[in-house]
């Protein structure tokens, strides 16, 4: 059974991926122009200061290898379906997010197999294997930038169909998401009740600097507070499916989904508890 569970795996991520992209139409990008400023910043924060933090945090706190790299690959995992979400309670633009979301996941195609590949071969030194960059650079494509340009191309073509069926694919996609985190916490449970405290708290300092930078920087810049909420969220929402997803594969396993993937498990609970209080905080502000 749990052979199978990781062999689906990578498919539940690409039908997550795949429902971001039918949310998504050419309007969406059109924010580049329309609030390049904002998008920009947004770019910057989830590429460079989302990961940065991340080694921050981890080299001051010296968690187990697998762990750190663990943190550090959900750091190379920025956007998906939650940060939309997020930005729409919190009164956000949504069109940015949904611009930035797209975006990035179309970048990180190239962006994530070579942080991955140099954040793995720094943390851990005692594996007993290397991780192939193009075999992640292919893997990364077919599981996350080919679904969400198909489901672009599927919203293009049957507007209709996808308007009617979206609410059931989005759905759908919030079940696998929640069986993927259970499923990890499930098979690594030992090391992650020993560790639930260690890991929590590095990611809770994560998600707040980060949701603090993404409102400091989006107001020294000038940006209103309808993109400054909508950049703080993006910056500090990460894809933790995908880093769920990408463990095996990196780890080369078949058998069980590896301790690397704790994190982004945590972390994927974490997001809302964390989350939800900072977008209260700023909801109302205009």
């Amino acid at each position: 059974m749990e052979n199978l569970a990781l062999t689906l795996l990578p498919l539940a991520l690409a039908y997550i991926m795949f429902t971001l992209g039918i949310g998504l139409t050419v309007n969406d990008f059109r924010q580049v122009v329309t609030h390049p400023k904002a998008f920009f910043m947004g770019i910057f924060n989830q590429m460079l200061i989302v990961p940065t933090v991340a080694f921050i945090l981890v080299m001051s706190t010296s968690p187990p290898p697998a762990i750190a790299f663990g943190i550090m690959l959900l750091s190379f995992c920025p956007g998906g379906t939650t940060s939309g979400l997020l930005t729409h309670y919190g009164k956000g633009n949504v069109a940015l997010s949904l611009s930035l979301t797209g975006v990035v996941s179309l970048v990180s195609m190239v962006s994530l197999p070579l942080l991955i590949v140099l954040a793995y071969g720094h943390f851990m030194t005692d594996a007993p294997q290397s991780v192939s960059m193009t075999k992640m650079s292919l893997l990364v494509f077919l599981i996350t930038a080919l679904p969400v340009l198909l489901g672009m191309v599927v919203r293009h073509k049957v507007p209709n169909f996808v308007s009617k069926f979206r609410k059931l694919f989005e759905r759908l996609a919030t079940v696998f998401f929640v069986i993927i985190v259970i499923a990890v916490i499930a098979t690594n449970f030992p090391a992650f009740k020993g560790q639930v405290l260690s890991i929590g708290a590095i990611l809770v300092a994560m998600i707040a600097i980060l949701f603090a930078i993404g409102i400091g920087s989006s107001r020294l810049f000038g940006l209103n507070w309808y993109d400054s909420k909508t950049i703080a969220i993006e910056s500090s929402i990460q894809n933790g499916t995908a880093a769920i997803a990408l463990s095996p594969i990196i780890m080369n396993t078949s058998e069980a989904l590896p301790e690397i993937a704790l994190p982004a498990a945590a972390y994927s609970v974490l997001m809302y508890v964390v989350g939800i209080p900072l977008v209260l905080l700023l909801r109302n502000k205009t």
